[in-house]
Formats: C-alpha cells, structure tokens, sequence
C-alpha cells in the first residue's frame, strides 16, 4: 500500500524528513503491497542511520490507554460519482486507488483530493462546502494558502502547481519543471505559508516555485526542509533503529539555521515506515508512524500493526501519543493524515465500501 508523501499544509517553519518511510506493507494480508509513494522514495535514499553521537537517551512514548479507540467520523462516503461518494479505481495490475490526499487548515476545514471523480471536496465540520472541478485525474497533492487559496500539485502528467481562489477559480498554473527541480517525479510534497509556495524535492531541500500570492519566482530560493505552522523551526525526522522502534527529531532554528533541539523517541516495536510528519500553530510537532512485526512463516503477513501518532512539545519534549487502526485496504494515497492548526488529527481511510476521515484529538 502507498502511503502519503507527508503532507504538511500552510506551514510557516520548515519540517526536513530524512527518512519517513520504509518500503513495506501497510496491510499485512497483503504481502505485495509497499509504502506510500513518497515515503518509498524516501526510503531508497536514505539509510535510517542511528542517531548521532551526543543525542539524549530515547524517550519512551506512552499511549495514553483512553485514546486507543477515542476517534469521531467526520466524513464518509460510499464509492461513486455521486454528490457525497468517491472516486476509486481498480486495476488488475496495481492497488486500488481512491482520494489522494487530505489537508487540514484552521477551525475545522479540510480539503480532500477525490482525483478519480476530477475534483477537490472542501468540508467545514464534517458538512461538504464546497467543490473544485479538476481538468484531469492526476493530481496527488494539495495544500492550503493565504486568503483561503488551494494548491494542487500534479507532479507526472501536467507538471504543475495549480493555483485556484477561495471560489474555486484558477488563478495560476506554475511549472515544475526548472531551476532546483530537474523532474516532476521527483517532486514530494506540495507547501505553503505566509512566505510562498514551495514544492518538495526528493524529501530533502524545498524550492520556493512562487510568492504568497501564487505568483511564480523566478529565483527559486531554497530551504533545507518542509515548514511548520509555527514558523520558528526546521525539523527533520529519521529512523535511528528500525527493528527497535526508534526515531530521531531535531530541529533548527529557521532564522538562522542553528541546531535548536534533538529528541530520540522509542516505541518498543519494529518501524515499517513513517507517515506523516506535520505540526500546529502552537510549535507541537507530530509524528505518524506505522509499526508491526513480520510473522515468521511464509507468507510473512505483517501482525499486530497500529499506527502511533507521537506529539513533541517545546525543546521535543514528549508530550502524549495515540494510537489509531492500521489501514485495512491496498489503496494507493499520497497524504491520508494531517494535522490542523490546533492540533487535532485527521485521518483518510479508503475501506472496500467507501472512505471515511476521522478525528483524533490528544488529552
């Protein structure tokens, strides 16, 4: 199963991910399936190395036993065309693919990739609100901007940032394709803040493609990772001990690029990848992480799987995790959990009679 490409929206801080994801089965019934595109992608590059001499000891995460099956479903649908359903597609030769992506903005809001059916679906507390029309079925991501902006990135067929208006008109198309940005497909990551629109390439630097405004830069500065909402860090996240269930975040200050913070977490069970990295207005960061073992007879299904959502406080300190259910279909997503400005948690599932989002909030 493809898992999302981190997908972190209207940030203003950047967020570096060094290694989100391992390529490995979200579902352990289906031994085929891998990881979430970007996430793979991520995984090919970088090794995961332990963490570096100097670090503080790992910090265990504790589940809070209460948020284990706290969640509210705010949004479902069956498949179809029809006002209230989705899109999915099945291929005999790949996994099924429904919505994309999902972001969530301020007081409330998300967005929803539905690419199969060509359209983006905005929702305000769980009731439908609004509709984009898409030209094609090929965008993956999505972000929101100032001024209740919605970008669209389309990284294989148009190559492109679509930039659309509160009401839903395109107002710009920005391409890909230039300087810091050799190819499309390489693109991991669709972001914005109050200082631009930035895509990211190959889940390490991000290229500013555009101002605020949606307008394109010619100069295509560069940060060295994804923004936060806060504006203060960047942050990255890597996989220190993979069979140990470790993780190491740091973080650096984004005005100067100075070492802010170090904190390696532990979760006492094997990391199959990372999927999501996000963070709020308040400076916490979050962190999606989908763990389980391999059993030891063929066909090696993945068992006891969970998803862990850690959340960092201030200098990283610790402050809670939850957990939520493992996916139950193959469906291929780009980005099917993120975080609003407040910090609750929304997830994306595709299930073989619909799609729901459901939302988690931390004691």
């Amino acid at each position: 199963m493809k898992r999302p490409l981190l997908a972190l929206a209207g940030l203003g801080v950047v967020l570096l991910v060094l290694a989100l994801y391992f390529g490995h089965s979200n579902k352990g019934a289906e031994p085929g399936a891998t990881a979430p595109e970007h996430a793979a992608s991520v995984d090919k590059r970088l090794s995961g190395g332990a963490p570096k001499a100097g670090a503080s000891s790992p910090a265990k995460m504790i589940v809070d036993p209460a948020a284990r099956t706290r969640g509210d479903v705010v949004v479902k649908g069956g498949w179809g065309s029809k006002p209230g359903e989705f899109g999915r597609r099945r291929d005999p030769e790949s996994n099924p693919e429904g919505p994309m992506a999902l972001v969530a903005g301020a007081h409330g809001e998300l967005a929803l990739v539905d690419q199969i059916n060509r359209r983006v679906e905005r929702y305000k507390d769980g009731k439908l609100v609004g509709t984009i029309p898409l030209g094609g079925d090929t965008v993956q991501d999505i972000a929101l901007g100032p001024d209740g902006r919605t970008l669209l990135l389309d990284r294989l067929a148009d190559k492109n940032v679509q930039v659309y208006d509160s009401s839903g008109k395109l107002l710009n198309e920005l391409t890909l394709t230039g300087k810091g940005v050799p190819e499309g497909g390489g693109v991991t990551g669709l972001f914005s803040d109050d200082s631009g629109v930035y895509v990211e390439r190959e889940h390490a630097t991000l290229v500013r493609i555009a101002d605020k405004d949606g307008n394109a830069d010619p100069d295509r500065p560069e940060l060295i990772g994804r923004p936060t909402r806060d504006g203060r860090f960047l942050v990255q996240a890597a996989i220190g001990d993979r069979a140990a269930g470790e993780v190491l975040v740091r973080a650096f200050d984004r005005a100067s690029g100075q070492p802010a913070w170090s904190q390696p977490i532990r979760l006492d069970t094997p990391i199959l990848h990372i999927i999501m990295l996000d963070s709020d207005r308040h400076g916490m960061i979050y962190l999606a992480i989908d763990v389980g073992r391999e059993a030891p007879a063929p066909p090696y299904p993945i068992v006891d799987e969970k998803i862990v959502i850690a959340r960092l406080g201030p200098g990283g300190t610790p402050r809670g995790a939850i957990e939520v259910p493992p996916f139950p279909t193959a469906d291929e997503t780009f980005r099917p959990i993120s975080v609003d400005d407040d910090g609750t948690v929304y997830v994306m599932v595709a299930g073989e009679n619909g799609l729901s989002v459901t939302r988690y909030t931390f004691n």
